[in-house]
């Protein structure tokens, strides 16, 4: 919003909480396991290990879109390579009426409804559709509190115009809540150019908008729900667009309706109707046009700048008067969602509540939350993740029943003290594994079959409703909490721990719902505990009553599943799933782990699912052919709903390799097992209740990759007598041994992955490096790769304040100079599609010999946007260039690359792939040129 781009910042990697799982993991680290239910007895499973090299990016991965409006109207479906893997299949479910929502906290208002625009990926650019091999996404759960979930991306360097990625829409969809795409027009600070908004206002003469035609097509192809209009984009010297915009913008708007009076359609307080970017923070005379043209509806909602709840205009209530206002207009005052800004601070946001709401919870609008995402982004672990969300949407206590009436200090309530939890259980089957769609592990019915981190969100399971509402009695003491360690099936399970008195008694409020219990009714729950336990269910019923039944076994110390009998309670509506639990003993340092929840009606008949075709669609692999990208397809009898994906090892085994609700996959950086140039997958489908279909299999080939190659680095190239420089192999990882010859050097011959020598005489050396394995060798002479001269006292430092230029940049605050400023708090950016050029002019020709770059990183900004992939090219006279360094896969935020020194005026930055993703925007903080001060060659 207003501040144009945002910046994003990944969970910490340090990943010592990974390690902390690990260790909790390892007694189940055998490393084949019996078949599970479904399978033949014949099966079993190898755990896949650890990841080995998640942050590879191949170039045939699938991406989730985005665009700016020239690349949208160009854009075919029909053509789109990735068009399968960006489609949402979960349908929107429907949820419990908010008439029959039951608060659970007496300041709770079943008609306030809440909007998130949240950062769910990291980017704009470089999302995988359906996740990756790594734990790392924002695995976002309390969907219970919000109606309408945003979609936030966009930006001047990679696109403005940005789909949900479709795990995101399917995670929404699976828990009752629509799933919006950002259009977003950046303020000129930013890079936005006034050019986007004409080409999206663009009016043919039969009155249609050619761009708004896309958003319909795209939202329709897709499957996801709407767009968020943020227009913040000034025009020339930041003075108004002038009124003509604003008249097209309202256009634009109720042609979009007109034509898809289904999608939903929010407009940000931002440009006022003389086309200003003056934001109103309420319904105002100066905005009410995107809302309502006097006679007709435009927009469906409004989202409310935050600035209401500064002291400044404090005094104005602008919420009390947005609500008037709205009425005035025939405009539901609940379609206004009040704007906090929680990006920064998360809950420790001040906010005025006593201008949202009075002390009975009574609301003027509904609440509109910016990037609520703060609660992953600002954790360096799940823990921390897990009671970020729970401080920011129910409260300090984390228990929704608990409601706090505003007060002066500004202290941040929680969500749930003014919105009613909602509920998607509302038809049968009803199965919840608490799966939130990513995992360290992976588990089938309580066995691991996979270490691999992993993310999914589109599998993800409705999570419980109230977090958490636990009352204990006599003597027990609750904490409850997910577990990342253990799990039914997936990565996560519900865990219950304390202390626990023989006598005493726990009950968990868990799920509301409204859904028929059908003609034969099943209930089943998979659980273990360190003492046996009696866990009882708890079920309530809209017509008042409560059935509390009993299991047909205790819970033990292993994972099992407990039937429950409620055939008694056929074709009635339940409201409620709850439990309570009694230790046949007392402990302390008690734990009951829930895995699993299945309610059904066995009156209806399952069939398995087939998967009939299987197909490796692409595969890439990397240099040296120890990692693979492929695409698999597959063809299916429709009848499942998930699909485990494996690799087959040569003892016949299955090795885990993820999950998918659609017939597609990407196996990213695939790690090359075996002695063989073979990979088999193997695709079963699963039913709802994890049970295994008819699988199929295709194979995909590896190149031969038995023969090493040879490559060398070295610290330095530019020598004086007597001075050390390091060489350090670069060559393939196959490579078993490397031996150097290093002719006038101190070490004539040597071996080791790197060796340090000096030179005691004046001349230019070249550097051979041999590398072998039981395969066979390859040699690589580095022609004139050392000079030394009397004349070098030291690399001297030749770029800075030279002469610059590009190939282009973003706006003043960019230009090429910056480059060349000796401050790394300062970039060169320009956006576009690559390559990208940046040249500096030496003035004279000098001997150049390393060239060292400060990235996105060194500038303060995310990883992703460091460069990946570039070269250096050097010239006397400026047109003629000579390549002397080309650099593939850096993930570094600063690099330095020494090169056969060479007498050049002009080098140059050639930048091929500007970041880890798909962002085409180059971001180079330092560039800086060493050599000779002259040409000594």
């Amino acid at each position: 919003m207003r501040r144009g781009e945002q910046e994003r910042k990944p969970m910490n990697k340090t990943m010592t909480w990974r390690r902390v799982l690990a260790a909790s993991l390892a007694a189940m680290l055998a490393m084949s396991l019996a078949a599970c239910s479904g399978g033949t007895s014949a099966t079993k499973y190898t755990i896949t290990p650890e990841n080995e090299n998640e942050e590879l990016v191949l170039g045939n991965r699938p991406e989730a879109s985005y665009w700016f409006p020239e690349d949208l109207l160009k854009w075919n479906a029909d053509k789109d390579p990735d068009l399968a893997y960006n489609v949402s299949t979960v349908p929107l479910a429907k949820r419990v009426d908010k008439a029959d929502l039951k608060p659970v906290n007496d300041t709770q208002n079943t008609d306030t409804k809440v909007m998130a625009i949240s950062i769910m990926n990291s980017s704009t650019s470089g999302n995988a559709p359906h996740g990756l091999n790594t734990a790392n996404a924002n695995t976002f759960s309390y969907w219970q509190y919000v109606d309408e979930l945003v979609y936030w991306g966009g930006s001047s360097g990679e696109g403005i115009i940005v789909p949900p990625s479709p795990d995101v829409t399917d995670m929404g969809h699976t828990n009752g809540v629509p799933v919006l795409g950002t259009v977003f027009f950046p303020q000129n600070v930013s890079g936005g150019k006034v050019e986007w908004l004409d080409q999206t206002l663009a009016q043919k003469s039969d009155g249609s908008f050619p761009v708004a035609d896309k958003l319909i097509e795209v939202a329709a192809t897709y499957g996801f729900d709407g767009w968020f209009i943020n227009q913040e984009t000034e025009g020339e010297n930041e003075t108004s667009l002038g009124a003509d915009y604003a008249t097209k913008m309202q256009a634009f708007i109720a042609y979009l309706k007109k034509q898809a009076p289904d999608l939903r359609v929010v407009y940000y307080d931002s440009m006022t109707k003389d086309g200003s970017i003056d934001w109103q923070n309420a319904l105002t005379d100066e905005n009410s046009m995107y809302m309502t043209d006097g006679d007709h509806p435009i927009a469906d909602e409004m989202f409310l700048n935050f600035w209401w709840t500064e002291d400044k205009l404090a005094g104005d209530d602008l919420l009390a008067a947005s609500a008037t206002k709205a009425k005035e207009l025939g405009i539901d005052p609940y379609s206004l969602y009040a704007g906090i800004d929680v990006q920064a601070d998360g809950y420790d946001t001040p906010v005025k509540w006593n201008l949202f709401a009075g002390k009975d919870g009574k609301t003027h609008t509904s609440l509109g939350l910016y990037c609520p995402s703060w609660a992953y982004w600002s954790a360096g672990n799940p823990t921390t993740f897990r009671k970020n969300e729970s401080r920011l949407w129910v409260n300090d206590e984390g228990n929704p029943s608990v409601s706090t009436p505003y007060e002066d200090d500004e202290k941040w309530t929680g969500v749930s003290n003014y919105v009613a939890e909602q509920s998607a259980v509302t038809s049968l089957p009803f199965v919840t594994n608490f799966n939130n769609g990513s995992g360290y592990s992976f588990f089938r019915e309580g066995k691991q079959i996979s270490k691999m981190d992993w993310n999914n969100r589109s599998v993800s399971d409705i999570q419980p409703t109230y977090r958490w509402i636990v009352a204990d009695e006599g003597g027990n003491k609750t904490k409850a909490d997910y577990s990342d360690a253990d799990a039914w099936y997936g990565g996560s399970s519900l865990k219950f721990s304390g202390k626990v008195a023989k006598d005493g008694k726990t009950m968990v409020k868990l799920y509301s719902a409204s859904v028929k219990t059908g003609a034969k009714p099943t209930l089943s729950i998979a659980a273990k505990a360190n003492v046996d336990t009696d866990l009882k269910a708890v079920l309530t019923f809209a017509d008042g009553s409560v059935e509390t039944v009993n299991g047909k076994k205790k819970v033990g110390n292993d994972w099992g599943v407990i039937d429950y009998d409620i055939a008694k309670l056929s074709n009635k509506t339940l409201t409620g799933i709850d439990f309570t639990y009694q230790s046949s003993e007392d402990k302390t340092g008690y734990e009951l782990l829930l895995g699993n929840i299945t309610l059904k009606d066995g009156s209806e008949e399952t069939e398995l699912g087939k998967v009939t075709e299987v197909k490796v669609d692409d595969s890439e692999f990397d240099d040296d052919a120890l990692y693979a990208g492929a695409r698999i397809s597959w063809k299916t009898d429709g009848k499942a709903p998930a699909y485990e994906i494996y690799q087959i090892n040569e003892d016949k085994s299955r090795s885990f390799l993820g999950v998918s609700n659609v017939e597609n996959f990407y196996a990213n950086a695939l790690t090359r097992v075996g002695e063989t140039n073979n990979t088999t997958f193997e695709i079963v489908p699963v039913d709802r209740y994890g049970t295994q279909g008819t699988s199929a299999k295709a194979d995909m080939d590896w190149p031969d990759n038995s023969k090493p190659k040879a490559g060398a680095t070295a610290s330095r190239t530019l020598l004086n007598v007597g001075d050390e420089v390091t060489f350090t192999s670069a060559s393939s990882k196959n490579t078993a041994e490397v031996a150097w010859f290093l002719p006038g050097s101190s070490k004539e011959h040597a071996t080791g992955k790197s060796v340090t020598v000096t030179y005691d005489k004046e001349g230019v050396y070249d550097v051979e490096i041999t590398a072998k394995n039981k395969s066979g060798e390859a040699t690589a002479t580095l022609k004139g790769q050392i000079v030394v001269s009397a004349d070098v006292m030291d690399l001297v430092l030749l770029s800075q304040g030279a002469q610059v230029s590009a190939d282009g940049f973003t706006n003043g605050n960019e230009k090429p100079e910056f480059a060349v400023d000796g401050d790394v708090k300062t970039k060169w950016c320009v956006t576009g599609p690559a390559p990208h050029e940046l040249v500096v002019d030496l003035g004279a020709p000098k001997t150049v010999s390393q060239v060292d770059i400060s990235h996105a990183q060194a500038g303060g900004e995310d990883a992703s946007m460091n460069t990946q992939e570039y070269a250096i090219e050097v010239s006397e006279d400026g047109t003629e260039y000579t390549q002397v360094a080309l650099v593939k896969g850096n993930t570094e935020g600063a690099t330095s690359n020494a090169f056969a020194p060479v007498n050049a005026r002009y080098v140059k930055l050639v930048v091929n792939k500007p970041t880890q993703g798909s962002d085409t925007a180059a971001r180079i903080y330092e560039m800086q040129v060493r050599g000779a001060d002259g040409a000594i060659l």
